[in-house]
């Protein structure tokens, strides 16, 4: 109950508590939120408390788990539906501070929205007032195009292609990582669909990346029940140039996004193991910065409900 009251009492505290604690795995994709507002105080808002409650308790022992929240005397139009997923190679302490991220985050980036999702580097969250279970979704959300490769010949293409191809191509899992050559890509599913219906998502999204950022040394496409994304080690930026490779080594699937608020993101280094955490210790000048900006945040996103 408490850490309900701290995530949904206070929504401008939980925009704080998100922009003082950054790391790759935690960085926002996307965020989703419907057009359409709960009131507050009524059976409805206590319901996706209660699944946001469920979710972070979940999410120090699973990895995957969708729930129906229905009371007993609950209304049709007050049950909730909701699921989340951390990245197949996550731990579960990992997987926990993921989704807790989130949570904050479409608490204050979806504040009473009926429904929203969020895709964060390491993790997914979904709610919804009908059932998305089973529901396959190919519909693009996000991509994202690295830097043509400089010098790109037909063996670059081959190694994209084949890591590509790996990730498909007799894969029956959920989750799925692995390369060729310099190449290397990352690939998975929401475990709400079947592994059928997992391939066919995922051979979606690789025909629309290859489509897309064709000569790049990078390249990521979320669709609504899955991605794709590959990067060329080997790549190496123009003298002076602001793009930026990232780094596949030691199958760490880490990437650094910033989130500017509007839903639009930049790409920024993506490194090996990074986390920044601005702990306690910030000044206080830096915090009153910080609670004057969320509040100015929070009253803009509210603004659509009223």
């Amino acid at each position: 109950m408490l850490q309900r009251t701290l995530i949904f009492s206070f929504p401008v505290f939980s925009l704080i508590f998100g922009l003082l604690s950054v790391s790759a795995k935690n960085s926002i994709i996307y965020a989703k939120c419907s057009k359409l507002c709960f009131t507050t105080r009524t059976p409805y808002e206590l319901n996706v408390n209660s699944l946001f409650t469920s979710i972070v308790n979940s999410a120090s022992v699973s990895t995957f788990k969708k729930f129906t929240i229905s009371p007993p005397g609950c209304l049709a139009s007050d049950v909730v539906y909701g699921l989340f997923q951390c990245q197949g190679d996550l731990s579960n302490s990992d997987c926990r501070d993921c989704i807790l991220t989130s949570v904050n985050q479409v608490a204050t980036t979806c504040p009473r929205s009926t429904s929203g999702a969020i895709q964060l580097d390491g993790c997914f969250l979904k709610y919804d007032n009908t059932s998305f279970f089973g529901v396959e979704d190919k519909m693009e959300v996000s991509k994202s195009c690295g830097p043509p490769i400089i010098g790109y010949t037909s063996v670059t293409m081959n190694l994209i292609d084949d890591a590509l191809a790996y990730l498909i191509v007799g894969n029956r899992q959920y989750f799925r990582a692995g390369g060729s050559g310099s190449v290397q890509g990352v690939a998975q599913c929401v475990e709400d669909l079947s592994l059928s219906e997992c391939e066919d998502c995922i051979l979606e999204a690789r025909g629309r990346l290859r489509a897309e950022c064709e000569t790049s040394s990078w390249g990521d496409m979320y669709l609504g029940k899955c991605y794709i994304r590959y990067a060329d080690g080997g790549f190496k930026p123009e003298k002076g140039s602001d793009n930026n490779n990232y780094n596949f080594n030691d199958n760490n699937y880490n990437y650094d996004y910033n989130y500017d608020g509007s839903k639009e993101r930049k790409q920024s280094k993506r490194v090996k193991k990074m986390a920044i955490t601005i702990g306690a210790s910030v000044g206080g000048a830096s915090v009153i910065t910080a609670i004057v900006a969320g509040i100015i945040i929070y009253k803009k996103r509210a603004k659509r409900c009223h």
